[in-house]
């Protein structure tokens, strides 16, 4: 695992509010963790003191097509488990 962690040593770090609201338009995550799902390679689209929005592309297989899906969601803070920005491997 990269990374040391956040300001408490914990693995993955976690976001202060402040740095929540931080989160610029733009922003390229590497991974959003609500427990249940992981969002990968996500793009920020807002983020202020109640969530976080943002768009993440995925492959759908349905009816033997496969196609490339853009989401935009909207998932409350209190619900993400971490917030994974970048990962360096060495």
């Amino acid at each position: 695992m990269g990374g040391s962690g956040g300001a408490d040593g914990s693995y993955p770090p976690t976001l202060i509010m402040d740095q929540k609201s931080a989160l610029a338009v733009g922003v390229k995550i590497k991974e959003i963790n609500t427990g249940d799902v992981a969002y990968q390679n996500c793009t920020v689209l807002h983020a202020d003191s109640v969530g976080l929005v943002f768009e993440v592309q995925r492959t759908v297989a349905e009816g033997g097509n496969v196609e490339t899906v853009v989401s935009q969601l909207l998932v409350p803070w209190v619900n993400i488990q971490y917030v994974l920005l970048m990962e360096e491997r060495t």
